[in-house]
């Protein structure tokens, strides 16, 4: 057993003896710059800022920018990394020293430590969740995938995942980061179904057996049910899902001691009590004040599963509150184009006739072939090609949410946005000329519609959302696949939840049993269509060929519908092995 003390306490201390002490200080509580004797001072606080790191040059964190040349930086189980292993997506903590001086603070510490690490064993496409280590992992829109994308990851793929732990287990991933290389399985949760006898435990779907495991900040004795742990080990089978740990870590601290000035903190909103105005983020508790700031939303907006910034400064030992701002991660624009325009001053630019601002929270990333580490709104250039992906905000601004910069090759043929100017041969997406393919498909709630009864629909709602896919022709998207993503008429933040089991079903994942022309995959039935389009190896083949072709843990990938909640109509599949024979 080992007990090690906290690096972000170690951080605020180093910060607090290097700046002679906190603003807190009765000696220098004036932050007007002035002293007592009339003098002019530099007053300098100590803070602590969690959440994704949206771009470089230094980090940029929580809409912060933090000078990170002389930081000490830890990732993973590296204490001593640089900055060149840092990622955008990657949730980090930062301890910092900031002044009135106007400057960007000082970083003295930036930790980063993965959510979850192991392999891919299920893919939902259409749900947009993948699956580790029985832990669902949400993505969206603005998570970063490094190495692999949505597209290209496959079963048994290794992948770190960086993000926040909600509520039910379930963890949002702000970073997906392909990792092959890796065999360490890492995952962090809260203890459930705690057994002394058998010295076991689990977090999601995963058994932990901790009897030969090393314990830090803890030892066996304070195993508990809830409390919030990282596990590490190699030994993992798959089968049981129960993996052996060589190491459990107490997670349930923050690090965080009275001599904190200001902290920031994004994530997930847990334990909301409306009537004690307590909630946590993280493994951080707070409790609303008389004077705490809403933005975007108010009091009544507050409620478990959101994700929110809290800014909030000790009050004895209660972290109060002052500014919460809500985090609406849902998308209403994608798209992609050529800069027309920039406006320096204003932060603005333009692509496909479109403004889009900038915030100080706006995600870069750079795949062109400049592959800019430290790609920002300073490097964004007339002609530049970039994705955009943006909402609009309550003043009716286009606002960026993540910029990247692309080339022109690697454009993916998709855009996302309100319907215009819609005809039998087209239409405009976000302002995206688009026509219609000869053999273009509409989707609305997952079935297939005419394109007149399209046009109805989009005539009939005040505002149609809608995404689009094909490829560019002629300087037009030219779309074989339309679907409809929201007719309220209002663009809101709600999220149009569904029934379970009903709708499209897009996944891959690996065969667990087969009963006679039924195939379960992660516990759904698959039934073929009769004249379902099958390839094994690239090779079509009928029903017959291809269930017989099929085994337990054979990895398959499908589309098809949902009947009656029950089961899985497939209309396409296909299964490849990795020697390319049958």
């Amino acid at each position: 057993m080992r007990f090690k003390q906290s690096l972000l306490v170690l951080a605020i201390s180093g910060a607090l003896t290097a700046c002679g002490g906190s603003s807190s200080d009765s000696t220098n509580d004036n932050t007007s710059g002035e002293n007592n004797n009339g003098d002019t001072s530099t007053t300098t606080t100590t803070v602590v800022s969690e959440g994704v790191i949206t771009g470089f040059g230094s980090v940029y964190v929580n809409g912060q920018r933090y000078g990170s040349d002389n930081a000490t930086i830890a990732v993973g189980n590296s204490p001593a990394a640089d900055e060149a292993q840092l990622r955008v997506g990657m949730v980090v903590t930062v301890a910092a020293s900031a002044s009135d001086d106007g400057n960007d603070p000082e970083a003295e510490q930036i930790t980063y430590e993965e959510s979850l690490q192991g392999p891919v064993a299920f893919i939902d496409r259409e749900a947009e969740q993948i699956e580790v280590l029985g832990q669902t992992v949400i993505y969206d829109e603005l998570t970063e995938f490094e190495e692999a994308d949505i597209n290209t990851l496959t079963i048994g793929d290794f992948v770190e995942i960086s993000g926040y732990v909600n509520e039910d287990g379930a963890f949002y991933a702000t970073l997906v980061e392909l990792e092959n290389d890796e065999t360490e399985i890492k995952l962090k949760g809260n203890v459930a179904n705690l057994n002394t006898d058998t010295e076991t435990f689990t977090l999601g779907e995963l058994t932990i057996n901790y009897s030969a495991a090393e314990f830090d900040d803890m030892n066996a004795d304070d195993l508990a049910d809830g409390l919030f742990v990282k596990v590490e080990g190699e030994a993992y089978d798959n089968e049981s899902m129960t993996l052996t740990a060589d190491e459990v870590e107490n997670k349930e601290q923050n690090g965080l001691d009275e001599d904190t000035d200001e902290i920031t903190i994004a994530g997930i909103v847990k334990n909301y009590d409306a009537d004690a105005g307590t909630f946590s983020v993280n493994q951080y508790d707070f409790v609303l004040g008389e004077s705490t700031e809403f933005e975007d939303g108010t009091a009544d907006t507050l409620a478990n599963g959101i994700i929110v910034k809290v800014e909030a400064e000790f009050d004895g030992e209660q972290l109060v509150a002052d500014e919460i701002e809500f985090k609406a991660r849902n998308a209403r624009s994608k798209v992609e184009g050529q800069v027309t325009d920039i406006d320096s001053e204003a932060m603005t630019f333009v692509l496909n006739g479109t403004t889009f601002s900038i915030t100080p929270e706006t995600q870069y990333e750079d795949e062109s072939d400049l592959d800019e580490r430290r790609f920002t709104f300073e490097n964004i250039a007339a002609n530049d090609w970039l994705k955009v992906v943006s909402r609009q905000n309550q003043e009716g601004d286009t606002v960026a949410l993540k910029v990247k910069r692309i080339d022109e090759d690697d454009r993916d043929g998709e855009v996302k946005g309100r319907v215009t100017d819609v005809t039998t041969d087209g239409m405009r997406v976000a302002n995206v000329a688009v026509r219609f393919a000869d053999n273009v498909e509409f989707e609305d709630d997952d079935d297939t519609i005419s394109i007149d009864d399209f046009i109805a629909l989009v005539e009939s709602r005040n505002a149609v959302i809608v995404e689009a896919e094909g490829e560019y022709v002629n300087g037009s998207l030219l779309a074989t696949e339309v679907e409809i993503e929201n007719v309220s008429g209002e663009d809101d933040d709600s999220d149009d939840e569904r029934p379970d089991n009903t709708g499209k079903a897009e996944f891959e994942g690996a065969v667990e049993s087969i009963e006679g022309d039924s195939v379960f995959v992660n516990g759904k039935e698959l039934r073929f269509a009769e004249d379902a389009e099958l390839e094994f190896n690239d090779e079509e083949i009928d029903v017959a060929t291809f269930i017989a072709a099929l085994e337990v843990g054979t990895v398959i990938e499908i589309e098809g519908r949902w009947v009656e909640q029950s089961y899985i109509l497939v209309e396409e599949a296909e299964i490849e092995n990795d020697n390319g024979e049958e």
